[in-house]
């Protein structure tokens, strides 16, 4: 049944891309381990690698395929696998993703409470996979999934990791998308060392939280649904470019967005796919409100927008152009969201910029968009990315992802 129905729903994720509905539909009454299905349903598609992924990843998929396929194991070790990961085989969603929603969607979207506050990860993780897959026509339906996060627990980690890992961070050892994970885990909490400075001790704060009306039984307010006007997105300038000293595919970049205190710097895994002289005075798009990340032992104030191929990054990588004319500064806005204001700092425990980034993408005439509703709808259609000046394009691809 669980199989089914992942293959039901690959099947209608994956229809635009699948010319041959005769073929599409042929595929579908038989009956196929799911990681055949899939293959099978790749070799239909116009984008197999947006179905398998590419390179390592498409190994990944092809290996959760099979696991889902016999799908065992508890909870617990599978909320664990997804602390580190927004998708399971890769940075965009593939049918390894769908197929694991599939298939646990009736299990985890009826945990009660205490169920969903003992395996935070995963419940994260459908609710990002449940408005992803929002308007597929499936029995049961799929709904949109909001957790219960009324009571959810704190996230407390044994003092000696800390040291660690804030030992690891000093140096500039650390993986960047560990420190990322760190940062997310931290948010919201106050290190000793920082009671210190601020002169408050645990008293202090116990008192405050009892005035308040307790810890984790307290309801937080409602949140507002990530919308892509929360992402700071900004037309910058490119200065000043180099090597980072201490990464091989890092460049090191000063961008200049308009700011009175000057450019930033950006560090970007551009190496391989874009030659330096070409990454000199370029004209970017850069997201700037993501919290500042330390990349071997340097800080990165914000990302380049950037397109990949539609047959992942072997088919390469570039940072799309903003529209002719325009300045260091100029906001870029998805249509129908313009007059909006970005949110000052993307709190990465929220993973807002996780849940709008799988829907940025090019259009058929190589175009930046949002695949997504307007304000108030339900509808999802591509909506531009532009500027007052025009509008935002990848001089090289089609049908890219954005990241």
């Amino acid at each position: 049944m669980a199989v089914s129905r992942a293959c039901q729903l690959l099947a209608q994720v994956y229809a635009p891309t699948i010319a041959d509905g005769a073929a599409l539909s042929a595929l579908g009454s038989r009956q196929l381990p799911l990681a055949q299905y899939a293959i099978e349903l790749a070799a239909l598609s116009s984008a197999p690698s947006a179905i398998l992924g590419s390179g390592e990843s498409a190994n990944e998929t092809k290996a959760w395929l099979d696991r889902i396929d016999r799908l065992n194991g508890s909870l617990e070790q599978l909320s664990q696998e997804l602390d580190s990961r927004t998708f399971v085989s890769g940075n965009v969603p593939t049918a390894a993703d769908y197929s694991l929603f599939a298939s646990l969607y009736d299990v985890v979207t009826t945990l009660p409470a205490a169920a969903q506050h003992a395996h935070p990860s995963l419940v994260r993780y459908f609710s990002h996979m449940a408005y992803l897959a929002r308007g597929v026509d499936l029995d049961p339906p799929v709904e949109p999934f909001e957790p219960a996060f009324e009571g959810f627990p704190r996230i407390v980690r044994a003092a000696p990791v800390k040291e660690k890992k804030a030992a690891a961070k000093e140096q500039g050892k650390e993986p960047a998308a560990q420190q990322g994970k760190e940062q997310s885990k931290d948010e919201g909490k106050e290190p000793v060392k920082e009671e210190g400075k601020q002169g408050k001790s645990k008293k202090d704060k116990s008192e405050k939280k009892a005035k308040n009306g307790g810890g984790g039984g307290a309801a937080a307010p409602a949140a507002e649904p990530p919308v892509p006007s929360m992402v700071d997105l900004r037309v910058g300038k490119i200065v000043e470019v180099g090597k980072h000293p201490d990464a091989d595919a890092l460049y090191l970049e000063k961008v200049d967005f308009g700011e009175p205190e000057g450019p930033r710097t950006i560090l970007s895994g551009l190496v391989h796919f874009v030659p330096l002289e070409e990454m000199k005075d370029r004209w970017v798009v850069g997201v700037c409100n993501l919290k500042p990340v330390a990349m071997r032992g340097i800080k990165s104030y914000g990302m380049l927008l950037c397109a990949t191929s539609s047959e992942g990054k072997d088919g390469g990588v570039e940072p799309v152009r903003p529209p002719e004319g325009s300045q260091p500064g100029d906001r870029v806005y998805v249509e129908g969201y313009e007059g909006r204001e970005p949110l000052e700092v993307l709190n990465p425990k929220k993973k807002i910029f996780e849940a709008i980034q799988p829907n940025y993408c090019t259009t058929a005439n190589k175009e930046a968009a949002w695949n997504g509703p307007l304000p108030g709808e339900t509808e999802s259609a591509p909506r531009l990315l532009r500027t007052s000046r025009g509008v935002v394009v990848s001089d090289k691809f089609a049908g890219a992802t954005l990241s």
